[in-house]
């Protein structure tokens, strides 16, 4: 019979409990505060409104290698803020549709933003920042909702234009510009 102690899972936990984590602290303290305060369903206080931390969908990718906007607070003046929404939580079936920013902002390096037809290039013409991607709640489609609404608002509400990067269909992102 195996004994808990002797896996190597808990051993490990263990032993990383006893490391200090004082500037994982100091940079978890950072990413909340760079993210903003989550929206007010989400009891949790220590999820931020926009992911600034270690884990995340989007694996510090950038639309179109525009500036990543890490201090949320310092939104204000651009012309564009590209807000990530990786939700697959209403999906039954095949779910994968978190990893869309991701692939968007992948694939957006690909070009360089000029379209000859309109002869405009979108990274000359505008201020354009990619606000990274909204912590949404996996399992809850309401707080995650909440989340997307409470983050689309504020970078509107600082007179910028969102443009959500987005896979699939939900009622709460239709609302918003694509």
């Amino acid at each position: 019979m195996m004994r808990r102690e002797d896996l190597c899972v808990t051993w490990a936990m263990q032993r990383e409990a006893e490391w200090p984590s004082i500037r994982r602290d100091e940079l978890d303290q950072q990413a909340l505060a760079y993210g903003l305060e989550s929206a007010d369903s989400i009891r949790d206080r220590s999820i931020s409104l926009f992911n600034r931390g270690r884990h995340g969908y989007s694996a510090g990718c950038r639309f179109m290698g525009v500036p990543f906007l890490e201090d949320m607070h310092t939104l204000g003046g651009q012309d564009v803020a590209v807000v990530g929404v990786p939700l697959d939580c209403g999906t039954t079936f095949r779910s994968g549709t978190r990893w869309g920013p991701q692939a968007i902002r992948r694939i957006s390096l690909l070009g360089t933003g000029y379209n000859p037809s309109l002869g405009v290039d979108l990274v000359e013409s505008l201020n354009m920042v990619d606000a990274g991607d909204v912590n949404v709640i996996p399992a809850n489609i309401e707080k995650s909702f909440d989340q997307i609404a409470k983050a689309v608002s504020y970078v509107h509400e600082r007179a910028v234009f969102p443009v959500t990067l987005r896979k699939g269909e939900s009622p709460a992102a239709s609302d918003t510009p694509t």
